[in-house]
């Protein structure tokens, strides 16, 4: 847990060059006991089939729809979903480049949060993802609607080149999209899920398709096959 707070501040030290080295990333942490892991297996909530095809009827329309259906046919992570620039996606060969990440981290002199972009932890984060025909068509129909929206809100639109961004144009925020997904499945009866838990799913439809367990472990971009899990 330490680490997980120390972490982030030596990384924003060392992107604002106030320190010369990240010297977070030697730092190895010791392999949880088979009762953690376990604990934290039971914790995981993918949907079933049936779950899944209702939450895509209850998300139908909505302003993170999208969003939601990449997640579950792709199994990015969320700050991997918020840093997703249209030039990592190519529409014709039906791919996603993954190569960063969005977080928001506490200014230890501000205190206050801000958003910064950085390289995923590991070599294997970085990694092309397919793109599911549905999807695809559902990413051009999406583009254009935001082509749309950027030409309404004018001098107003921030272009940052995102695919999934608010109104303006600016990076989604963390809190709001979860209090949003919550609000979904309190609604379809289901409780206790995590937005992480589309990742699961994904995971999960992967192995009913008899995806073998090394496959899964590069769609997700788990350095270990035991992780290919989460």
């Amino acid at each position: 847990m330490l680490h997980k707070l120390v972490a982030p501040c030596i990384r924003y030290a060392y992107d604002n060059n106030r320190i010369i080295k990240d010297f977070s990333r030697a730092i190895i942490i010791p392999e949880e006991d088979e009762d953690k892991k376990l604990s934290k297996v039971s914790e995981v909530k993918p949907f079933s089939l049936e779950e899944q095809m209702n939450f895509f009827e209850a998300i139908l329309g909505h302003d993170l729809e999208v969003l939601f259906i990449t997640a579950l046919d792709t199994g990015l992570r969320q700050g991997e979903l918020f840093a997703l620039t249209w030039k990592d996606i190519n529409l014709d060969d039906a791919s996603i480049n993954v190569n960063k990440s969005y977080k928001t981290v506490k200014n230890i002199e501000t205190g206050k949060y801000e958003g910064m972009v950085q390289t995923p932890k590991t070599k294997k984060s970085i990694r092309t993802v397919p793109i599911p025909s549905p999807l695809v068509n559902k990413l051009k129909q999406y583009r254009l609607s935001q082509k749309a929206l950027r030409l309404k809100m004018g001098n107003l639109y921030q272009d940052n080149g995102l695919v999934f961004c608010n109104m303006f144009g600016k990076y989604l925020d963390s809190p709001n999209v979860l209090k949003t997904f919550k609000k979904v499945i309190n609604e379809m009866g289901l409780h206790d899920m995590k937005f992480h838990d589309l990742r699961h799913t994904y995971a999960t439809r992967l192995f009913e398709l008899g995806e073998d367990a090394k496959t899964v472990q590069v769609l997700l971009g788990h350095s270990k096959i035991g992780r290919a899990h989460v």
